[in-house]
């Protein structure tokens, strides 16, 4: 049975603080294309010791077992290999939403509202709880949101001051915007904090949770308003704003570090799992571990010279 070729496109990508690929990887890597028949058809540098494009044909029969196997050098090296359908779809986005926490931002809000309020210990154990599968996320959220009754409404104010963006996304959304690309933050943390990084960032739109605030507006209540920002509803409002600004969901991509991230990831035409847990990259459809988010324009099929561009 003869079964079709398909282009596809293989991105290496290098950590910041190791450039360079050895030769004992390139010569594992090409063993694995070698054992599904897969050719290379050309290679482009797109920064120098640090990411490379190899444009490849594989059997349609093969692109599961191809990606597994990338998969598990890529785990064993300490290189990403980021697996994509090759054409015009990689460069051509017109959508890219982004998690929060420990994604545009390097802390947890809700474990920095803990602290505030001298309750790490108990919202760690609901955490740890959701991680384990005993609860889920609206259980957890509707648990560690109680914990915080009491709390003056002005901790959000507060914590800006702490907050720490991951580097690069000043400079990534910065291009995305230049590209002409929507953007977006799609968190399970709170809007206030959520729509102050959209305007850091010059974001076109933020969804979050809204915590309940006392009558007379001096404290939170312990209690969120409308519906929770889980999952579900993070793939549900990308379709959303794609629907609104008339994009075909091919044309975006999906980026964070939670399992609550994977069905958002699943509806986008992408997704990249940046810097997340193991079992996380291994449902993902990429995954990402450099220190940078502007990484994710090498993904896209971006080179130095474009990218210096695009951020300055």
């Amino acid at each position: 049975m003869v079964t079709s070729s398909l282009d596809y496109v293989c991105t290496l990508i290098a950590p910041t603080d190791k450039p360079g690929f050895s030769e004992e990887f390139i010569n594992a890597f090409f063993a694995v294309l070698t054992a599904s028949a897969v050719a290379v058809n050309s290679t482009r540098i797109l920064s120098k010791d640090r990411a490379v494009d190899y444009d490849i044909q594989v059997s349609a029969s093969e692109i599961f077992e191809v990606k597994i196997s990338l998969f598990e050098l890529s785990n064993k090296a300490g290189i990403d290999i980021v697996f994509q359908p090759a054409g015009d779809a990689r460069r051509s986005k017109g959508l890219v939403v982004f998690d929060m926490d420990s994604t545009l931002i390097q802390q947890e809000v809700i474990d920095m509202i803990a602290a505030y309020a001298n309750v790490e210990e108990e919202v760690s154990k609901i955490t740890a709880a959701a991680m384990n599968g005993e609860i889920d996320f609206n259980q957890s959220l509707s648990q560690r949101v109680g914990l915080l009754a009491g709390i003056p409404s002005t901790v959000f104010e507060s914590l800006k001051s702490q907050i720490v963006f991951t580097p690069g996304a000043r400079q990534l959304t910065h291009a995305l915007n230049k590209l002409g690309v929507k953007t977006a933050v799609l968190s399970g943390g709170f809007i206030p904090l959520a729509k102050w990084v959209q305007a850091e960032l010059g974001l076109d739109y933020a969804h979050a949770n809204t915590l309940e605030i006392s009558e007379d507006g001096t404290q939170l209540t312990g209690r969120t308003l409308g519906t929770v920002v889980n999952g579900h509803v993070k793939g549900q409002l990308l379709e959303e704003i794609a629907t609104k600004e008339n994009l075909d969901l091919s044309r975006t991509v999906a980026v964070g570090d939670g399992s609550n991230d994977l069905i958002m990831m699943g509806v986008a035409g992408f997704g990249v799992a940046f810097n997340a847990k193991p079992a996380v990259q291994e449902k993902a459809p990429s995954k990402l571990n450099t220190e940078s988010l502007l990484d994710i324009l090498y993904i896209f099929g971006y080179n130095d010279e474009e990218i210096t561009e695009l951020i300055n």
